[in-house]
């Protein structure tokens, strides 16, 4: 397992994960919780959030979980799972997305179904989570190494897109940290923080088993071995995210990722993001675009 980014005990502060029964998402929550965090488990699938609560609990039995019903391609579901929070937040997560779909696939609002759930879920969320957002909180956009390559037209979010599944992911993510970086600057006067973070090339292969969530054969384990020097298990990819949630170097506005070449791998440190991202006149753009869209304000 990767080592925990900071010994920092995280007792009495509670967090909210989206998309924590796999993936980046259930790793940020086992490690959360084994430094004594709260974690609230956003997930849509309640069979697959309580398999995650019993692996986490298998390793850290004192764990304090809670699984809240979340679909993030529903507008409705995120209006009920923000009105069932009643307790105080101290960061959330916004890790939960779809890497890969058709070009026809909707979401139940009719959305584009990555642009829908990776920005239009996320920012549905936490605008109707600001009441129990903790004065310091902090919300963390997980974003993708792919935003660099994509490019944002904020009055064509939900429109049809044309060329691969890669790309059209690594626009979502693009949109999802350009709102991002525009809470940051929202958020200028205050003291919470909205950062973002990202995994790496994290991959199942080298990531540890867990019972139901992660179950890779030995012969595929033993042929991944050889990546090692280069990408690393998805427990490492949430390093860099559990980093920007939790430790006391972070900034507002900051962008986290893996410190190893072309940023694959290795421990958390500040990283390159794009212009377009960063940029006032986008982030602006998207914004409004999303407000007009999911008909939630902050």
């Amino acid at each position: 397992m990767a080592p925990l980014p900071s010994p920092l005990d995280l007792r009495g502060r509670t967090i909210l994960v989206t998309g924590a029964n796999a993936g980046i998402g259930y790793w940020c929550s086992e490690q959360l919780a084994a430094r004594g965090a709260r974690v609230l488990l956003g997930c849509r699938s309640p069979k697959r959030a309580q398999t995650a609560v019993d692996a986490i609990r298998a390793r850290v039995p004192e764990a304090d979980l809670r699984i809240l019903p979340l679909d993030l391609g529903s507008l409705v579901s995120v209006a009920h799972a923000a009105a069932s929070v009643d307790e105080q937040l101290d960061a959330v997560i916004c890790n939960a997305g779809v890497k890969a779909s058709s070009r026809d696939a909707r979401t139940s609002d009719g959305f584009d179904l990555m642009m829908g759930t990776n920005l239009l879920g996320h920012f549905a969320l936490v605008a109707q989570l600001v009441p129990h957002l903790a004065a310091d909180a902090r919300v963390v956009s997980v974003g993708s190494l792919a935003h660099r390559f994509a490019h944002l037209d904020p009055p064509a979010l939900t429109a049809p897109w044309r060329g691969s599944s890669l790309r059209q992911y690594g626009r979502s993510k693009a949109a999802l940290m350009a709102f991002a970086f525009e809470l940051d600057r929202r958020w200028a006067a205050s003291s919470r923080f909205s950062v973002c973070a990202h995994p790496g090339y994290a991959v199942d292969p080298l990531t540890p088993s867990r019972d139901g969530v992660v179950e890779v054969s030995d012969a595929v384990r033993a042929l991944a071995a050889v990546t090692r020097f280069l990408v690393q298990g998805k427990d490492g990819g949430a390093a860099p995210i559990v980093h920007a949630a939790t430790d006391v170097d972070v900034q507002s506005g900051d962008y986290w990722g893996p410190s190893g070449l072309a940023e694959f791998r290795g421990a958390p440190r500040r990283v390159f993001s794009s212009d377009e991202v960063r940029s006032i006149r986008v982030g602006e753009a998207i914004w409004s675009a999303a407000e007009a869209i999911t008909g939630v304000r902050f």
